[in-house]
């Protein structure tokens, strides 16, 4: 996709257009989850997520526009038309993620949506969106001799795709959330989030090996940064669905023996019920003794 798309009298950046359209991919795969959620009986949950995410990617768009005035508030008395043209970086979208994080958490608490289901369809949204964003928008790597090389337009050099050799790579992890993982109907479970994690940590820091970045903090660049900390939450996912876990048995296992008792207490209730008034054990020889009367 070129830097400047021209449609009449307008610019529109490719960058913008094509984070445009990997939203929108991502949205529409996630309210196609909610309704196949829905399909299974689960309005209640699913409504609320195909809202959640939505909301949360206006409020992360909003910022990253409108963000400039949090960090350069000169602009509203000095220059305030040139808020309609400017756009936010890196540290506007991270205020708007930030934002965006604390109202999907207050929003969950509120409706009661379950955590893992959540970060469930987001994973999913989020692959369709990293593949086409990274395949519309390329990105020039170290030098390199191979054929597949790209360049810039009036040099000789080439240099790794660095941003197709992610898109290409996730291609096995979006056909394994959308053909086999359904299958199983594991959704929710946190199965889909962790693999996830994995898959797509282990893709770009495999792919981070022929970029140009420089290095920032313990000689890793920014992006390798993050691709070590999906790493890491994958990681640490299977031990904490473990625990979880524990505590649902926990709970069930009290509950069981609440039952237990109640029942038991029921059952002493009807024995002294049925029992007649007197001893235990009382005959009455007018009754059972020989001399009964004949019926």
């Amino acid at each position: 996709m070129p830097d400047v798309l021209q449609i009449g009298p307008f610019q529109l950046q490719g960058r913008l257009l094509a984070l445009l359209l990997a939203c929108a991919l991502g949205l529409w795969l996630i309210r196609r989850v909610s309704q196949r959620l829905l399909k299974d009986n689960q309005i209640v949950i699913a409504k609320p997520i195909e809202d959640l995410v939505f909301n949360s990617a206006i409020i992360v768009l909003l910022t990253w526009k409108l963000g400039v005035i949090v960090t350069q508030p000169s602009l509203l008395w000095n220059n305030p038309l040139k808020l309609l043209l400017v756009s936010g970086s890196g540290t506007e979208i991270a205020l708007g993620v930030l934002i965006a994080c604390i109202y999907m958490y207050y929003q969950i608490r509120k409706n009661r949506t379950p955590l893992l289901l959540v970060l469930d369809v987001i994973a999913i949204g989020m692959t369709a969106s990293g593949f086409l964003f990274c395949a519309l928008i390329p990105a020039y790597g170290l030098l390199t001799t191979v054929p597949w090389g790209i360049g810039v337009e009036g040099t000789v050099s080439r240099f790794h795709p660095y941003h197709a050799y992610i898109s290409l790579l996730l291609v096995p992890l979006l056909i394994w959330q959308h053909v086999i993982e359904p299958r199983k109907k594991t959704l929710g479970q946190g199965v889909l989030l962790k693999y996830s994690l994995l898959y797509g940590g282990s893709v770009g820091m495999l792919a981070s090996f022929f970029s140009a970045a420089k290095p920032t903090l313990l000689y890793l660049s920014s992006a390798q940064l993050l691709f070590l900390f999906m790493l890491i939450v994958g990681m640490l996912l299977p031990v904490l669905t473990h625990n979880t876990s524990r505590k649902e048995l926990s709970a069930m296992s009290q509950n069981d023996s609440k039952t237990q008792v109640q029942q038991e207490q029921q059952n002493q209730e009807r024995e002294k019920a049925a029992t007649p008034a007197g001893k235990e054990g009382f005959v009455d020889k007018k009754l059972d003794g020989p001399n009964r009367p004949s019926t």
